[in-house]
């Protein structure tokens, strides 16, 4: 019996999987998101704060312009250090904005665009910095095939501490990869079963304690994947008839897990302490109309430390006040600032000086962003962890987590206490991009574009339209004409060697607030400043340039 494959066998089975095995990067949601648009509407029982309208004025459908990205197609094949390595269709790019034959199919529909455009956009050379990485950061273009190959600087994954893929410039060592391969030649991949059968492994205990001691809780939790921890936390503790308290831009996971709680729901409004007392207030006013006492009920407020859509850090110093003022509990997710913020990476409770148990009784982690492993932890008391081994859905029923990838998340941990330049280097990079973005696009920011997320914090970098036209007046872009530009601005980057996103296609029925259209770019330690350099001159180059043809159309 063969005990490896043959390396042509690989490469027919990796190709199978590309071609077959894969759904798109952004998931075509238009017959769902057509008609939808949420609204905010100020409601008197403050049963729900946001409103779903399907009735629109056409000024503001999403569906008056309704394409496929460019993006879809984009397929990764490699990645080292900083650089990735995609195939995209090999087209030649045809005019996206105001050609002939897409104003005869659209009418007059971009005239806004153009309008909004009208103010003149200086281009500047720096052609000197691009050529000086071109070699590297190069595309090659293959006309007999279908696909053409594109070399670019990472600015798209969530690796911010570079675990998943190190630089070798950062680590001499890539530990992650090392412990993975022993765990496998140790444990074999998978665990055959859930955790409360025999899906547990010495491997997925470890983890387990060596996070309670990094966090300096009782005891923490380990789930199969991230978004399952987030989900599985929040409805193994609340239910029918508790209440929950939620910032209305929570991602993806979170809101799943408030859904499934079917707990009573009421939203404030994203990341503002005020809105939030006004409805803890209203909530308190109920109950002394009801004579309902304190703990008649079990509440909790949640929300983000770091908000995945936004890019915008969450005020847990005034929140806890608000929290401890009210008597609720906070639930926390620190998926996307672990890692990221605090002196030693623990996350934003760190960065405000808070502490786990003590201000947050419930933290939920996932391992899939600076950890660079799979799965998801949530860290509290004896009672927080132990009640989820028997009520969290995604730990009772769902197969264990594969060993090796414990393995390799403890050893991204191990990294992280053992060698803090990596969370050094990290931060530098951060101020370093928002001090140069700044001070580069100063022409074109605030006037033309925005920077939401938190400026000299967040790793994560979200870019949106200044959606004014030039006298400061009323909107005059639609959601779906945004998206068309920022789609245009990610895919010549792209060409020039800088892999950046395009937000503006989210899956609405996974999400209570529709974020605006945005560019993200994700900061990681292992950029250089050369780098990032170079991703903000070609950002500068293709924003100008992008504004420029639509000014051309006027």
């Amino acid at each position: 019996m063969k005990d490896r494959l043959s390396e042509d066998e690989i490469r027919d089975l990796l190709e199978d999987w590309k071609k077959n095995g894969r759904l798109p990067l952004n998931y075509d949601n238009h017959d769902n998101q057509n008609n939808v648009n949420i609204t905010r509407q100020e409601d008197d029982n403050d049963n729900n704060n946001v409103q779903t309208s399907s009735s629109m004025s056409s000024s503001s459908s999403l569906n008056d312009i309704v394409v496929k990205s460019p993006l879809d197609d984009v397929v990764i094949e490699e990645m080292k250090g900083s650089k990735v390595v995609v195939t995209i269709p090999n087209m030649e790019s045809e005019a996206k904005f105001g050609g002939k034959q897409q104003q005869e199919e659209e009418g007059d529909v971009l005239q806004p665009i153009r309008s909004f455009l009208k103010g003149k956009v200086t281009s500047t050379s720096s052609s000197s910095l691009l050529n000086k990485h071109a070699s590297d950061l190069s595309t090659k273009n293959y006309p007999e095939t279908k696909t053409k190959t594109i070399h670019a600087i990472n600015f798209v994954t969530h690796d911010y501490l570079g675990m998943a893929c190190p630089n070798p410039e950062l680590f001499k060592k890539d530990v992650v990869k090392e412990a993975s391969i022993q765990a496998l030649s140790k444990y074999g991949c998978g665990s055959c079963g859930p955790r409360g059968f025999y899906g547990t492994i010495d491997a997925h205990l470890d983890l387990e304690d060596a996070m309670a001691k990094f966090f300096e809780t009782d005891g923490a939790i380990l789930y199969s994947d991230g978004a399952s921890c987030a989900a599985s936390t929040v409805a193994a503790f609340a239910k029918r008839g508790d209440l929950l308290v939620v910032d209305e831009g929570i991602y993806e996971a979170l809101g799943t897990g408030v859904t499934l709680s079917r707990a009573n729901v009421k939203y404030f409004k994203h990341n503002d302490m005020h809105d939030l007392r006004r409805v803890l207030e209203r909530v308190q006013a109920t109950d002394d109309s009801l004579g309902r006492k304190l703990n008649d009920q079990r509440r909790f407020i949640v929300v983000e430390a770091l908000y995945k859509n936004y890019g915008t850090v969450c005020p847990l110093d005034e929140l806890v006040k608000l929290k401890e003022e009210f008597c609720y509990r906070l639930i926390l997710d620190e998926s996307f600032s672990f890692g990221a913020m605090g002196a030693t990476g623990r996350g934003a409770l760190e960065h405000f000086g808070l502490k786990p148990m003590q201000h947050a009784e419930i933290i939920t982690i996932s391992l899939e962003n600076s950890m660079g492993s799979i799965g998801g932890i949530t860290v509290g008391n004896e009672e927080v962890v132990d009640h989820q081994r028997l009520s969290g859905a995604g730990y009772c029923f769902s197969a264990s987590l594969p060993p090796f990838l414990a393995s390799a998340a403890q050893a991204s941990l191990k990294r992280m206490e053992t060698e803090p330049k990596v969370l050094a280097t990290l931060k530098e990079n951060i101020a370093y991009f928002y001090d140069l973005l700044q001070s580069e696009l100063k022409d074109i920011i605030p006037s033309k574009i925005l920077v939401t997320s938190e400026i000299g914090l967040s790793p994560l970098v979200f870019l949106q339209l200044a959606n004014n036209n030039n006298d400061g007046g009323n909107i005059v872009l639609t959601r779906n004409q945004q998206v068309r530009i920022l789609d245009e601005i990610a895919q010549r980057s792209l060409e020039m060697g800088v892999f950046i996103v395009s937000t503006g296609r989210h899956v609405t029925h996974h999400l209570h607030k529709l974020p605006s259209p945005s560019l993200r770019m994700t900061i990681m330690a292992k950029q250089s400043k050369a780098e990032i350099h170079t991703a903000i001159t070609v950002l500068k180059t293709v924003m100008e340039k992008v504004l420029d043809e639509f000014q051309a159309e006027t």
